[in-house]
């Protein structure tokens, strides 16, 4: 005798047939439960397996990359914000995040992508073909569509305070737009933009972004983005920053705001060159030895005048690095005794400065948390593949950024549940090969390997043996 019940999992409804027999050995009826499906839109599907093999197949399709990044994006904190503001006007927007995490791949191969994807199934009147794509970006590029999503996905992140890292990259292109200018990048002066980027220090999620000329220089743009932010419902507590923006406008401007910082010192800067004559000469005792990671390093700490304000300068000494700089120095200097009147005493140190008086053993793992921003921009630029740009107004240039930023937002929330065991790459390519046979009313899904079962739940989703549709 076998009979249907539904389970609510975290949540969510499932069906299960339950089976009852007689147990010869226990002398007993026994029951065993077979899984039947998951709910559609109307109901729960309660045909069971070998019931589908009487109905006709009408196609197969890609199923797991597809079916893993839906699930994803439901989980995620983008859902909310894009359902309310975005996708009633632009239903392409989800599956071309998909296709964008997906693929990585160029824009006009998004329509052959859904075709073979199950992904045409969850966005059955999205349109994809290289002309609406066109259109999807000019719409992602209107700046009040952008300006709500902010407002909406920073307040869902939660906490109108936040510690943030503040840094930017360059775009090399060579488009024929506004935004480009002749800038320094990478050793060479090329038409560039930037874009600067916001992270949470903390929890390493982006929060905002800029983009900006590329011959504009770093230093000019903190405040703005700072005051941006705050428009926005976010006021930065603390800030860390590259070395690029350290001036005295915008140290005073955040002593002003009550903003904490921390930042390096540029080794041209006076006050620089005073620290090391002054203090350098005893770093190596013993009592400023400290270990970060697996590394030893000496960190001492004195209080100095940053523009007429009390601030904290950290003299951070790497031994390895330094036998590394001074064995070049030396070389250098018998190669050519006249070329070389450097100091040794800079050699492996790095000054940071803050309006913060850190313990010593906390300042450096604190400014390498910075690292966080570097590796989003690689992500966004390698593993994302934002370059080369192949948008050529200034309405799609502003979309495809957009596009690109909620993407990535997407990338880091599944690397997140990967936990190093998977690259993003890896993932979806290893689920894509799940395949799923297509029938009227829904689908059945071939059995998973173990990476494949490993992936899903590492996060913590569910594949069904038969979907609805």
């Amino acid at each position: 005798m076998s009979f249907t019940i539904y389970k609510i999992i975290k949540g969510k409804k499932y069906a299960y047939e339950i089976t009852s027999y007689w147990d010869p050995n226990l002398k007993k009826v026994r029951k065993k439960s077979k899984y039947l499906g998951i709910p559609n839109s109307q109901n729960i599907i309660k045909k069971k397996r070998d019931e589908i093999k009487h109905t006709k197949e009408l196609f197969q399709l890609d199923f797991g990359d597809g079916y893993l990044l839906n699930e994803i994006y439901k989980k995620s904190k983008l859902h909310t914000v894009l359902e309310k503001l975005i996708t009633g006007g632009c239903r392409e927007l989800i599956p071309l995040i998909y296709y964008r995490l997906a693929m990585q791949s160029a824009m006009y191969n998004a329509e052959n992508w859904i075709a073979g994807n199950v992904a045409s199934l969850f966005f059955k009147d999205a349109d994809l073909t290289s002309q609406n794509i066109s259109s999807v970006l000019k719409y992602l590029g209107n700046e009040s569509i952008q300006r709500e999503f902010f407002l909406q996905y920073l307040q869902n992140l939660g906490g109108s305070e936040k510690a943030v890292i503040i840094d930017a990259t360059s775009l090399p292109n060579q488009i024929n737009t506004s935004f480009n200018a002749w800038g320094y990048a990478s050793g060479t002066v090329e038409k560039q933009f930037k874009l600067l980027c916001v992270l949470d220090r903390d929890t390493k999620t982006p929060l905002f972004y800029r983009y900006l000329p590329g011959n504009l220089a770093d230093v000019s743009t903190l405040q703005r983005t700072i005051l941006e932010l705050s428009q926005m419902g976010v006021k930065s507590s603390f800030a860390l920053i590259d070395a690029g923006y350290l001036s005295e406008e915008n140290i005073t401007s955040l002593y002003q705001e009550k903003i904490n910082f921390l930042t390096r010192l540029p080794s041209s800067r006076t006050i620089y060159k005073e620290l090391i004559a002054t203090e350098a000469n005893d770093i190596e005792n013993k009592k400023y030895a400290i270990k970060y990671g697996v590394r030893g390093l000496f960190v001492k700490r004195i209080k100095v005048q940053l523009y007429e304000q009390e601030a904290y300068a950290f003299l951070v000494m790497d031994p390895i690095k330094k036998g590394k700089e001074s064995q070049a120095m030396v070389l250098d200097y018998l190669n050519d005794k006249n070329q070389i009147d450097s100091d040794f005493n800079a050699c492996g140190i790095i000054v940071l400065i803050s309006s913060l008086p850190f313990e010593i053993e906390e300042v450096v793992e604190n400014y390498y948390t910075r690292q966080a921003v570097e590796q989003v921009f690689g992500f966004y630029k390698d593993d994302l593949q934002s370059l080369p740009l192949r948008c050529h107004t200034d309405s799609t240039i502003r979309g495809y950024l957009f596009l690109q930023f909620i993407v990535l937002i997407l990338f880091l929330e599944l690397r997140s549940y990967l936990k190093n065991k998977f690259t993003v790459e890896q993932a979806l390519l290893i689920t894509r090969n799940i395949k799923c046979k297509v029938f009227k009313k829904e689908l059945l899904v071939a059995e998973l390997t173990k990476n494949q079962k490993q992936i899903f739940e590492l996060c913590d989703i569910m594949v069904p043996k038969i979907y609805g549709i």
